[in-house]
């Protein structure tokens, strides 16, 4: 599966998610979280690590909530876009450019939004 990597949120929706990267010292998270740079098929995406839902506060101005779930293969958890995470019922699922996915990550599995 190709998964384009990099890909902006519009500017009305908040930052971008899913910044491509090659280590964790160049993510941009929210301010006390740890970055991760996870790695999805050789190329890596900045998210952050959590143990539950309430350490994946949206970063300011973002229009959509985050939740806590494994990525696929790849140890501990980190936060994504839910879908259905809109703050406004009238908003799609997920932001322009991203369609809600499986996380593959076993019986802790969650639909996130991921780069279409």
């Amino acid at each position: 599966m190709l998964f384009i990597l990099g890909l902006l949120a519009c500017a009305d929706n908040g930052p971008d998610i899913y910044e491509a990267c090659e280590s964790a010292d160049t993510c941009e998270v929210p301010e006390d979280q740890t970055a991760e740079c996870v790695d999805d098929a050789g190329q890596g995406f900045c998210t952050w690590a959590c143990t539950t839902n309430a350490d994946c506060n949206a970063p300011d101005d973002y229009h959509w909530t985050f939740e806590c779930a494994p990525f696929e293969s790849s140890k501990g958890s980190h936060c994504f876009p839910a879908c259905d995470g809109a703050e406004d019922p009238d908003e799609p699922e997920c932001p322009p450019g991203y369609s809600c996915r499986s996380t593959g990550g076993g019986s802790e599995n969650e639909k996130v939004c991921y780069p279409s």
